[in-house]
């Protein structure tokens, strides 16, 4: 059904680099907070140690720290896209989901016509911007489409609407 493939980049490494560097002074509260020792989060977070994640700590620190990069960094890994978080879908946040993507996907065209050599750290920040971008749209799609369907009304319009224009071929 689905053909996963694992990534030969160090997509989840390079993750855990970035999110120890994000959280460098929260580190020890984060391992307080998911009840482990704040030397043996820094040792997994660290793709030169031996140490490695479990799919349970990286749920703890995601669900603590409410930061997906460890998330993105494993799907990406598995050549997925990034996580989105459903909760975060009101449709109050709309206009600002707009113009963050719109945001991010500024920052990715500003970096395709670069003529600048890609570093790491430049790489990091367009695979964010990617990232976000993705996220924001995904967030717009969810709550346009959880509005529709909590609107009986408005959901069958839009059934009507695209029954019609498939039949006319406007797809």
């Amino acid at each position: 059904m689905f053909d996963y493939q694992v990534s030969k980049h160090q997509n989840l490494e390079n993750a855990c680099r970035l999110f120890a560097n994000t959280h460098k002074g929260e580190l020890k509260h984060i391992a307080e907070r998911i009840g482990m020792n704040p030397q043996v989060l820094r040792n997994k977070l660290n793709p030169d140690q031996p140490h490695q994640l479990t799919c349970r700590e990286l749920l703890a620190i995601t669900d603590a720290t409410e930061d997906a990069t460890l998330i993105d960094g494993l799907l990406a890994q598995l050549n997925c896209m990034p996580a989105v978080p459903v909760n975060e879908a009101a449709a109050e946040n709309i206009p600002a989901y707009v113009m963050r993507a719109t945001a991010a996907i500024g920052s990715v065209a500003a970096e395709t016509v670069s003529t600048d050599r890609m570093t790491q750290s430049r790489k990091t920040a367009l695979l964010e911007s990617v990232n976000s971008g993705i996220r924001y749209l995904s967030l717009v799609g969810l709550t346009m489409h959880a509005r529709v369907q909590s609107n009986p009304a408005l959901a069958q319009t839009v059934d009507a609407l695209s029954g019609i224009s498939s039949s006319l071929g406007l797809r």
